[in-house]
């Protein structure tokens, strides 16, 4: 069993759409059917030709990110893909092969997986010393298979649909409330007004 993190998650509606079918994506949808690729030769060969003027190391790492994705990962191996709307990582377990299936825009290259829990991104980073920061969308982490065990800690699927719709609601409420602030910005002139308002807004955003 390995373990892989996988950043590609797209908009925030494709967030909660992974969650709700239960799989993960590696993106690129403007790919067609890659299920009858056999090797990275071949996906470069469709990257290049959408892509003619790409890099020669940028290509042949998205190459292998792709592949990789395709062929290497397997079913019962652990995925983990940080969250946008929250700070935390989701983790699941790979339960199908690759397949090419439009779920959204963005998702359809895809794995069915088990969806098990989050952690928060901090306590991810320092127990796997890894860095989510970095450019890659697909890469392998290194870990003692014990504390495999930890992190396959099953939660209700249920659960995880509750918490990501309710942080959903939540940036809905916060997109209503910032506009209704910056109407109220653009029609005063009063200076005290607006400092009022700009306070109000920055307290709104450090809360979230």
């Amino acid at each position: 069993m390995k373990f892989w993190l996988l950043k590609a998650a797209g908009t925030l509606e494709d967030e909660e759409l992974i969650l709700e079918n239960s799989v993960i994506t590696i993106g690129w949808a403007e790919f067609p059917d890659l299920s009858g690729v056999r090797n990275e030769v071949q996906v470069k060969k469709i990257m290049l030709e959408k892509y003619p003027g790409m890099q020669e190391e940028r290509s042949s790492a998205w190459t292998g990110e792709i592949y990789s994705f395709i062929t290497k990962i397997k079913k019962g191996d652990l995925v983990a893909v940080p969250l946008k709307t929250r700070n935390e990582m989701l983790i699941g377990k790979v339960t199908g092969d690759y397949e090419y299936r439009q779920i959204s825009d963005f998702i359809r290259h895809i794995r069915s997986v088990s969806w098990s829990k989050t952690i928060p991104k901090g306590d991810f980073e320092e127990e796997y010393d890894v860095d989510l920061s970095t450019p890659e969308a697909l890469s392998l982490i290194e870990a003692d298979p014990e504390k495999f065990s930890e992190t396959t800690e099953i939660k209700n699927l249920g659960v995880l649909l509750e918490e990501l719709n309710f942080t959903f609601n939540e940036l809905g409420s916060l997109k209503e409330r910032l506009l209704e602030l910056t109407y109220r910005l653009a029609e005063t002139e009063e200076i005290s007004e607006v400092r009022k308002i700009a306070a109000e807004m920055e307290k709104m955003l450090k809360e979230k």
